[in-house]
């Protein structure tokens, strides 16, 4: 029942009090000295302490206020006790937080004016504020746009330098890209490009290429259409993303969720795509490692291929060590992988003779997915099932053969 579970928390948060720091109400919050800590990580220029209050009693809030030597700029910062949320529940239990409002402060001076220039821009939708695009040559304008907000922000510079404006941009500008003006009027059948940060340290060059490469991307990726996308921003792009694959002509699934290893469906089916992968220059497609666990699913992607071209299939398992091994034909592989918080390794023979195996975890590529599954290269991921293949950017589709 749902008051046994919130209940359980509560015990939880009991007996982890003291390492987190959590009180009642009536606790204790940070006190001046370790405000002004806080405060000095986020305000670099010289300020002074004008004064402080209690804002809020039991739990307590006390209010700090300050001000710049330099140009008065005046910020406030609150030490104060947070109420700790279970399950949408409040508890009795806080923990002791620190706020400040500088960065606000600052972005507050240039916001107006900056928004305003992006505002000007003929590649402003009046509705969302968004920039956009609905054809290559546009793109100047949308930089002119950035450009003109940057500006704005420079100033800032001369109080917390480039590195500060850079990690804290004024604002991110969204562009899009509609099919026509029409479309853009009626804001609606969009593809969403990119966010544009002004940071004041945008320069024109670098920042048109930018644009220019992730349009011409979305081109290749059948996402944007226009013809008038010059050669040099289409040169070496291949498409990010195929949805569909092949196996000696027949379209693979991953739609059987016979999970023999506990009572959960598979999500083998969460897996079903190839991507490009810029540093390895290869197609990359996902496997699993023969992972299970009694309270969770997992995919059995390597089955599916093993099952589809007539072999047969086993996995056990020993602590944390995983043991998996297929046979197709007269070929027998074995892997055996060692899973604590995260893959350790991941061996592979075929047919008694080591396979080097170089592989990309979720960390390294965000398209692997899960923690329990790996990245291969098209190529590596053959190695697995004695195949070749072949891809047909047009359509979409990468094509696994049988070595004959």
């Amino acid at each position: 029942m749902r008051w046994k579970r919130i209940a359980s928390l509560l015990l939880a948060v009991l007996l982890a009090g003291s390492a987190v720091g959590c009180v009642g109400a009536d606790g204790e919050i940070y006190g001046e000295k370790e405000v002004l800590e806080y405060v000095d990580t986020l305000c670099q220029e010289p300020y002074e302490l004008l004064d402080s209050e209690l804002i809020q009693q039991t739990p307590d809030n006390m209010e700090y206020h300050f001000r710049t030597t330099d140009r008065g700029l005046e910020f406030k910062a609150n030490s104060y006790l947070s109420p700790i949320i279970i399950d949408a529940s409040t508890t009795p239990f806080y923990t002791k937080e620190i706020s400040c409002d500088y960065l606000w402060a600052v972005q507050e001076l240039y916001y107006d004016e900056a928004a305003a220039k992006i505002a000007a821009s003929s590649c402003c939708h009046p509705d969302t504020g968004w920039l956009y695009l609905t054809s290559f040559s546009q793109i100047d304008a949308v930089v002119d746009a950035i450009l003109a907000a940057d500006k704005v922000y420079l100033p800032e510079q001369e109080y917390n330098g480039l590195q500060f404006m850079r990690e804290n941009p004024l604002m991110r500008v969204h562009l899009v890209w509609y099919p026509s003006q029409e479309a853009a009027q009626q804001n609606k059948t969009w593809v969403n490009i990119t966010d544009l940060p002004v940071n004041g340290q945008n320069e024109r060059q670098g920042l048109y290429d930018r644009i220019a490469n992730l349009y011409a991307q979305l081109c290749v990726d059948k996402k944007i259409d226009d013809l008038q996308v010059p050669q040099n921003y289409l040169a070496g792009k291949h498409r990010s993303w195929l949805d569909q694959i092949e196996l000696d002509g027949a379209k693979m699934e991953y739609a059987d969720q016979d999970n023999p290893y506990n009572p959960y469906g598979l999500t083998t089916d969460d897996y079903l795509y190839s991507w490009y992968n810029e540093e390895e220059k290869s197609y990359m497609m996902v496997s699993d490692i023969g992972f299970y666990s009694d309270g969770s699913s997992m995919p059995l992607i390597i089955r599916e291929y093993v099952r589809a071209l007539g072999g047969q299939y086993s996995l056990r398992a020993e602590e944390d060590r995983f043991f998996s091994s297929w046979t197709i034909g007269q070929n027998h592989w074995e892997m055996e992988s060692v899973y604590e918080d995260g893959i350790q390794s991941v061996t592979l023979t075929r047919n008694g003779k080591r396979i080097p195996l170089q592989y990309l975890t979720t960390e390294e590529d965000h398209n692997v997915k899960a923690s329990f599954c790996i990245g291969l290269t098209a190529d590596q991921f053959c190695s697995l099932f004695d195949l070749r293949y072949e891809v047909d950017e047009e359509n979409g589709k990468i094509l696994f053969f049988s070595k004959k």
